[in-house]
């Protein structure tokens, strides 16, 4: 395998191409450039990588690339893929102009998605997840493996692995050619990857992949009225249609996989958070409580996790702050804030942190044949996150029927297996309820027969199926900033979450505790099921602070109980995200 190095920062950055609608190929040209396409427009664009400029010299048709689902260069030839066809082009310095010629045409194949190029083999990649191998000296094809996922969009070809893009899953498989199967898998840090392609250190011999993504997005027009006003629009409106705003770039692919441990850790940023609160009581408990006085305010902190590292932090305002240790959930610690005394009506006071935090993507890539059942001694170990708690009815007959019924149609060895009974569990639960933002049901019982629930309610009801069939779970949260606002590339801005989030964690034996996000935000599912993008792996913009019941608390000073006024009665908080820098393992 290559071992990934990001000793190129000039490389270490994002790049977006002129005009582009559907970035769907990129492929390594030599000498820092990579050759971009377009398959919407039939565009073709180089990229140098160090200067980040963009030309392209050589005249075509259109035509011959629009709808092209990918592209490859190899020895002066570019090839491409439409249909169940490869195309061939001279791509040289002294060719000016690009002519293709038909190189393939495979009868009986599903579209192509996906292309390869060594001295002997051309591989390819079909859209019902095939990868196939045509010997370039005998003219024999042959299907070698499959993907799992939910559709290929593209591949390439490094040290006898294929490296395969799922964008629907948000990830990398990685396949072993002299094995014919998935090695191990690799979530890329935003969504709707597209393309692919290895870029080789002429001096070191270091490799570094490259991705390519094309997303939803939005922009921000002048309306041209005659007084000055903006519209914000998430689609192109033309004579005949409307076409999606997208986000077109590309991005390096930085990773390390832990094979004693099944993990891949995926490009790391360091990222600071605020979390801040402003004494503001609401009108009511003003007029009823004008000082306060004697307060604990409680308040998690991020924690250090396998994907996540604390690396700092520091308080916000004047009240003390100490740190303390939760010594019932594993390294969950909260910052403690003492307030002695506080006019309601006189005093805005401001109070909080401020946390410098190291975070990766993650993905566990755990064999399911190779889990053991859960012990009895692990059952009484984590007994705490078997039991019933309020909101989760699990005393419930309908709540318990729904848990057998979630697994109902696996087999007596299967139901043993912790791993392919929490995804049929998250598969059962994603199929009956439907995601709603503010949903407003009291328990699990509720939303089962509600069919819709927000992700606190996605979250209860993930809880309560799991325990109720002998699997270990916990809460896990508290932020998440929506992927649409991380832009690839952007550094010191700011950024909110629109709301908070929470998922959950599951005990895998021999493993230890893996995340599933549980909330699905009404994800379609496909013939194949839905995405495990979701299972078992978690993106580097969710920040963990918390394991267990609580985030922030107000307590009586020096004791355990809680104070007779909440959070949400004395005050107003704010969070913010500011991503620094990249970093590397």
């Amino acid at each position: 395998m290559p071992e990934q190095n990001s000793n190129h920062p000039d490389w270490m950055q994002a790049y977006r191409p002129l005009f582009f609608e559907s970035l769907s190929g990129i492929t390594y040209l030599g000498d820092n450039r990579v050759l971009l396409c377009d398959r919407t427009r039939g565009m073709l664009t180089e990229v140098n990588l160090v200067s980040l400029t963009e030309t392209f010299r050589k005249t075509y048709d259109v035509d011959d690339y629009a709808d092209v689902n990918s592209i490859c260069y190899y020895e002066g030839h570019l090839y491409s893929v439409y249909e169940n066809k490869v195309y061939i082009a001279n791509y040289d310095a002294e060719t000016p102009r690009l002519r293709n010629e038909l190189l393939l045409d495979i009868p009986n194949c599903s579209d192509l998605t996906g292309i390869a190029i060594t001295d002997t083999t051309i591989y390819l990649a079909t859209q019902n997840q095939s990868i196939l191998a045509y010997n370039r000296e005998t003219e024999e094809i042959e299907k070698i493996g499959k993907t799992p996922g939910i559709g290929i969009d593209d591949i390439c070809y490094c040290n006898n692995h294929l490296y395969i893009v799922d964008a629907k899953e948000q990830t990398i498989y990685v396949f072993d050619i002299e094995h014919g199967k998935i090695l191990y898998e690799i979530l890329t840090p935003f969504e709707n990857p597209t393309g692919i392609t290895a870029i080789s250190n002429a001096k070191s011999g270091e490799v570094l992949f490259y991705l390519a993504y094309s997303r939803p997005s939005f922009e921000i027009y002048d309306t041209g009225d005659t007084e000055f006003k903006l519209e914000l629009r998430t689609y192109y409106e033309t004579d005949d249609s409307k076409e999606q705003v997208t986000d077109n770039f590309i991005y390096p692919l930085i990773f390390r996989h832990d094979e004693s441990r099944d993990i891949v850790l995926s490009n790391g940023f360091i990222v600071e958070m605020y979390y801040v609160e402003k004494l503001h009581a609401l009108p009511e408990v003003v007029d009823e409580h004008r000082v306060i006085k004697n307060l604990e305010w409680k308040i998690s902190i991020p924690m250090n996790t396998d994907r996540q590292e604390l690396l700092s932090i520091e308080r916000i305002g004047s009240f003390d702050m100490r740190i303390e240790e939760i010594a019932e959930e594993q390294n969950r610690k909260v910052a403690v804030f003492s307030i002695p005394e506080i006019d309601l009506r006189t005093e805005r006071r401001v109070f909080g942190w401020k946390a410098l935090v190291k975070m990766f993507c993650i993905r566990y890539c755990l064999k399911q044949d190779k889990v053991r059942e859960i012990t009895k001694e692990e059952l009484k170990k984590y007994s705490r996150y078997l039991q019933n708690e309020d909101g989760l009815d699990m005393d419930s007959r309908y709540v318990q029927k729904a848990a057998d019924e979630a697994v109902s149609y696996l087999s007596d060895r299967d139901r043993s297996n912790v791993i392919k009974k929490a995804e049929a569990i998250r598969d059962y639960i994603y199929e009956e309820i439907t995601y709603v933002m503010d949903s407003r049901h009291e328990g699990t019982e509720d939303v089962l027969k509600s069919g819709e629930g927000s992700c606190g309610e996605y979250l209860n009801v993930f809880l309560s199926l799991l325990r109720l069939n002998n699997i270990p779970a916990k809460v896990c949260g508290n932020y998440k900033v929506p992927a649409y606002k991380m832009q690839a590339g952007s550094k010191s801005v700011f950024l909110s979450p629109d709301f908070n989030h929470v998922w959950l964690q599951f005990y895998v034996p021999g493993c230890g505790w893996v995340p599933l996000e549980s909330s699905a935000d009404d994800e379609a599912a496909s013939f194949r099921g839905w995405p495990k993008r979701y299972f078992m792996a978690l993106a580097w913009y969710h920040m963990e602070c918390r394991m267990g019941s609580y985030f922030e608390e107000v307590f009586e000073r020096g004791t355990d109980k809680l104070f007779f006024l909440s959070v949400g009665e004395l005050a107003k908080n704010d969070i913010k995200f500011k991503v620094i820098r990249e970093v590397d393992f």
